[in-house]
C-alpha cells in the first residue's frame, strides 16, 4: 500500500494511475489501517502507481507505434530454422527485394536457412503490379505419389498448379513436410523445436511450399518467362 500525508496523496490521483488495473484508473485517497492510503477504482490498494502520460507523449509514442509496424513487416526469422536474423541480415535483404523491383517492409522476400529468397508475397506482388491474369489451384498428394517421390505416409505433400491467362501456359509446384520436420528438436536450443515455423502450422506450410515452387515457376522475377508447361 502507498501511505502519506493526505495532500500529498491527493496530488498523485491527479497525474497518476494503477498499473495493474488501468481501465479502473481512478485513484482515490481513504483512510485505512489508521493511515491515508491510495486506493484504485477497482479497490485495489495499489503498491506502486504510473504517471498519466501527457498529450505530447501520448502524441510521440503513436509515432513510434507507427514506425514500429512498418518495421514489423519486415522478416525478423529464418522461415525454416525460426532463427532471430540480425540487422545486417535485414539490411542486406532490403537491398536484395530492391533489386527486382519488390518491397521488404511488404513482405515480398524472406531468409530460408540463411539465404535470401522471393516470397509468396513478392510474386503475387508482382503479378498484380504487371497485370498478369492467372489461376492457382491445389491438391494433397496421393500416397502413391507421396511414395514414387520417396515420402511416407507419414509425410504431408501438396501440388500446386498455376495457369497464365495470357500465355495458356501451366506451371506446377510440389511442397513437403517430412515428419522429422515436426518432431526435430534444435542441437543449439534441445527445449526448442528445430523448425518451429513448420512445427506450429504444417498444413500452412506444406501448401506455401508448393504454391511457392509454382509461382517461382510462372513467374520468373529476372528472367524471361517460358510459355508451356514447366
Amino acid at each position: 500500500m502507498i501511505t502519506g500525508k493526505q495532500e500529498e496523496l491527493l496530488k498523485l490521483t491527479q497525474t497518476h494511475i494503477c498499473p495493474e488495473h488501468p481501465d479502473n484508473h481512478v485513484l482515490t485517497v481513504v483512510w485505512h489501517e489508521n493511515a491515508y492510503t491510495l486506493k484504485c477504482g477497482a479497490g485495489h490498494f495499489p503498491e506502486e502507481v504510473k504517471r498519466i502520460p501527457t498529450r505530447t507523449e501520448e502524441y510521440k509514442r503513436g509515432e513510434l507505434e507507427a514506425v514500429d509496424k512498418s518495421f514489423n513487416l519486415l522478416p525478423r526469422v529464418d522461415l525454416e530454422t525460426g532463427e532471430l536474423l540480425s540487422v545486417t541480415m535485414q539490411s542486406a535483404l532490403i537491398a536484395y527485394a530492391e533489386r527486382y523491383g519488390l518491397d521488404a517492409y511488404r513482405g515480398h522476400v524472406v531468409i530460408m536457412h540463411g539465404q535470401p529468397y522471393i516470397g509468396l508475397d513478392g510474386y503475387l506482388y508482382y503479378a498484380r503490379h504487371e497485370n498478369i491474369s492467372y489461376s492457382l489451384t491445389g491438391r494433397p498428394l496421393t500416397g502413391d505419389e507421396m511414395t514414387a517421390l520417396l515420402y511416407t505416409a507419414e509425410d504431408l505433400g501438396w501440388k500446386s498448379t498455376i495457369t497464365r491467362h495470357d500465355t495458356g501456359g501451366v506451371f506446377e509446384g510440389l511442397g513437403f513436410v517430412r515428419k522429422s520436420e515436426l518432431t526435430e528438436m534444435s542441437k543449439k536450443h534441445p527445449d526448442r523445436k528445430r523448425y518451429p515455423v513448420v512445427a506450429d502450422k504444417p498444413a500452412n506450410m506444406v501448401v506455401k511450399r508448393a504454391d511457392w515452387q509454382a509461382l517461382r515457376r510462372a513467374f520468373p522475377i529476372g528472367e524471361e518467362v517460358k510459355n508451356g508447361k514447366d
